[in-house]
């Protein structure tokens, strides 16, 4: 399970475990936006913070882990910007489940700008959509949510990656820590 902020690295860290381990991933951001458009009464508004979805999404997101562990032995890295500490820490002594957490929590909100800027030619980046005042805004709201991230996986004995310093290397690391059997 990797959790963390818009724009920190989970599916780059999918996308690498694919590549390293030949595990595959599944993005729930998906899932939510699919659930948002097409089944308006399961309670997803397009304007809720990530915060609020992921309040209105963890019963669904938790049916789908106690399944996996109950009946599903396969691995399968999921990751989302909809998973909160407080609530993936009851899977933590579970053995078959792992969980990380990226943020840039120390990052200096104009790189990050910049660093969003230069990587829209991403195919999909719908970041792209943004006037610069609007993503300005976003910046700032992603950097709070890192740092709550962080202070909230502390509280719960969960792993927290920072990536704004050696981005690369900072994912191998927490691809390296999910294969890892002692958590």
């Amino acid at each position: 399970m990797v959790g963390g902020t818009p724009r920190a690295g989970k599916t780059v860290l999918k996308d690498l475990f694919l590549k390293k381990y030949g595990v595959p991933g599944f993005c729930t951001d998906y899932l939510r936006d699919s659930l948002r458009r097409e089944v308006p009464e399961f309670g997803i508004k397009e304007n809720m913070s990530d915060l609020d979805k992921s309040e209105v999404l963890w019963p669904f997101f938790k049916g789908i882990v106690n399944q996996r562990i109950k009946y599903y032995k396969d691995s399968v890295l999921i990751e989302g910007t909809n998973f909160l500490p407080k609530y993936l820490r009851e899977f933590k002594e579970e053995n078959s489940v792992r969980i990380v957490f990226l943020g840039y929590a120390d990052m200096d909100p104009k790189a990050k700008f910049k660093q969003i800027r230069e990587n829209q030619s991403i195919e999909g980046e719908w970041t792209g959509d943004l006037d610069d005042r609007e993503l300005e805004k976003m910046v700032d709201e992603f950097l709070e949510i890192s740092r709550y991230f962080r202070k909230e996986c502390e509280i719960c004995g969960l792993r927290y990656f920072e990536t704004s310093r050696n981005f690369g290397a900072v994912i191998e690391q927490a691809a390296d820590y999910l294969m890892t059997e002692e958590h």
